[in-house]
Order: structure tokens, then sequence, then C-alpha cells
């Protein structure tokens, strides 16, 4: 048995039990992540054909600090020190386990704000800056800015956070790790809450069905997963009081790396709403577009007169109440309408209806 600092092992404690990292579902959520990025590109580009807005390319930068994040879990999955007890490895390895631990905490730091900044930027392209809005970017900023400054001197030298274990009287640490990881964890998961319910009287006030209103609500909320998530690696990181970081620490990586990839998902998930349509309509030979073929002939010989309107965006599709078919020259055409009427002369006048949020 190794000499440890942190004293003799608890009575009725197998020192000869070893449970190894799993990182199936670490590589199995960070695919997906990876995935619906570029679902999310595709959909802006090719499905909608539309410029990518900041809330796209936050998501990125939050997927580049997971990837790192994931590389970090994968190099310490090769640490033989990993799924021990602390008391019978080398100081040596665990000081190598607490360098990498020190890096993948940095970069969770920096994934989840980014992650919490982009779903507010996309709130901010559906329904304008309102007080609620502002009020999650100060606390996503402040979140962030209080966090990396508390890790970062929580260790006099910095160095002190990983060599503590091989030189115990190199240095101090200012307070109390195990605080800082659940203060922080328990930020994270108020914040996420807050920005969740943000959307909600919001789209509750618009001049919508009610079926829609839960519909777009539902759609808002699947960022709920990420709050289960985050709950299951507090639960985790409760361990870490006992202080025998090795046996503990491998759940702590998996699900400190499966949360902000479902974080990512979920902020992904609303912006597929066009490309998911799109597919559906391929797939399903619906009562519209039997309709709009039995008219193909018709429509090259008729003159049709209709607005031109910008490449609809998710916050026009989403928002609005009724969708029209219009067919001009054999092609077929949607349009969602923002002045709540739209007239289209084909032998017979076409009024449609719909309550859009205009932000114009």
């Amino acid at each position: 048995m190794s000499h440890s600092p942190i004293g003799q092992p608890p009575p009725g404690t197998d020192l000869s039990a070893d449970h190894p990292l799993n990182i199936s579902p670490v590589i199995a959520t960070y695919v997906i992540a990876v995935v619906v990025v570029g679902l999310r590109f595709y959909t802006r580009f090719r499905v909608q054909g539309v410029r990518i807005l900041a809330d796209d390319w936050i998501i990125v930068l939050a997927l580049l600090s997971v990837t790192a994040g994931f590389a970090l879990v994968v190099i310490v999955n090769r640490n033989p020190c990993i799924g021990k007890h602390v008391w019978t490895v080398p100081q040596v390895q665990v000081e190598d386990m607490m360098r990498i631990l020190f890096a993948f905490v940095v970069f969770y730091v920096f994934s989840t704000p980014l992650i919490k900044l982009s779903i507010i930027l996309f709130y901010r392209r559906i329904f304008g800056m309102t007080y609620s809005i502002w009020f999650c970017m100060f606390l996503t900023a402040g979140y962030f800015v209080s966090g990396i400054i508390a890790f970062l001197v929580c260790c006099r030298p910095v160095s002190y956070y990983w060599t503590q274990f091989t030189n115990p009287d190199g240095g101090k640490c200012v307070y109390d790790l195990y605080n800082f990881y659940i203060s922080y964890a328990g930020v994270n998961v108020i914040t996420d809450v807050a920005i969740l319910l943000v959307p909600i009287p919001i789209v509750w006030k618009l001049q919508m069905r009610r079926t829609q209103k839960l519909l777009v609500c539902g759609i808002l909320l699947i960022g709920g997963f990420v709050c289960i998530a985050s709950l299951v690696r507090i639960y985790y990181i409760t361990f870490i009081e006992s202080g025998d970081y090795t046996w503990v620490i491998g759940k702590v990586f998996t699900w400190s790396s499966i949360e902000p990839s479902i974080g990512i998902l979920c902020a992904c998930l609303p912006t597929l709403h066009p490309l998911i349509r799109a597919v559906m309509s391929r797939v399903f030979n619906t009562s519209s577009a039997r309709y709009v073929a039995s008219r193909n002939q018709e429509a090259t010989n008729k003159k049709t007169f209709i607005r031109r309107q910008r490449p609809l965006d998710w916050d026009e599709t989403l928002l609005t109440t009724h969708d029209i078919q219009v067919e001009m020259s054999g092609v077929r055409r949607d349009h969602n309408v923002e002045d709540g009427h739209i007239t289209v002369d084909m032998e017979f006048q076409i009024v449609e209806e719909s309550n859009q949020l205009s932000k114009r």
C-alpha cells in the first residue's frame, strides 16, 4: 500500500476492488453531438438557405470545447489508477490523473456556458430581446466568469492542484475543492432551469391554438434532459468528499462528458425542425402533396402573382399557425405569412390567415 496524504482507508474497504472506466456512453453521446451540429449547419445551408448566425457559431465553439474534454477522457482511460482505491496506486499516477482532471474542468467550465449562450441567442432570434433574455445572458456570463476565476485560484500555486498527492507541503488550497464542485454544479442546474423557463410565458401569449402552443413549448423544453444528466453528475460528485479520487473519478469523468454532449443535442434539436419537416414530406405522401401534384399542369398555364419573401428562418416556421402551398410554373412553394393575409388568384381566391410573432 502506498502512502497517501488523505490518511488511512476506512474500515471494511476492499482494497483489491477494481471498476475500470467505461467510456462507451461518452463516445456515443459525443458522436451524437457532432452529428446534430453537422445537421444544424446542413439545415441552415441546404434546407433553409439562410446565413449562419451567432447561435450557430457559438455551438461550434462549445463542440470544440467538448471535443477537447472528450479527448482527455480517452487519455485518462489509459491511466491504470482509474477505478482503483487511492491507497493502492502510486501517487505519481494520481498526479497524472489530477493534471488531466484540471484541464478537463477548464474545458467543462468553458463548454457549459457556451451551450447556454447559444440557446439564449436562439431565443433572441425568435423573440427579440426581452428582460428575461437579458437576465439569462448576464446570469450565464456571471456563471462563467465566477466559475473560471474560482477554479484557477483555488490552489496556490495552481500546480498544487495536481501535486498535492506527491508533495503535500508544496502549497495549499484556498478552499475545499469538493465545495467548489458541488456549488458550481448546483448553479449549473439552476441556470439551466431558468433558461428553459424563459420562453414559456412568451409563447403562451402568442395568438396560436393551444395545441400549437403546447407543441412549441414541448420542443423548447427538450433541454430538460440536460438537467437530468446534471443531477446524475452531482450525485457522483458527492462521492469525491471521501477523498478516494481514483475510485470515484471515473463516473465523474463519464457524466461530466455526457452532460455537455446532451446539452449540445438539446440546443440543436429545435433548429432541425425544418429538416425534419422536409424529410417527413418526402417520406409520407400526404393529402396536401397529392393536391399539389394533381394541379401541376393547371398551374403552369396560370399567372399567379405572389409577394416574394426572403428565405424562411426557424422563427417564421415554428411560430406560424398556418402554411399555404402555391403552385407557380410547376414549382411548389411554401409561404408563411407575416401581414396576416395572402390572396392567390387561380380561377378562385384563397385567403389564408396566420398568426405569427413579428420582430421586424
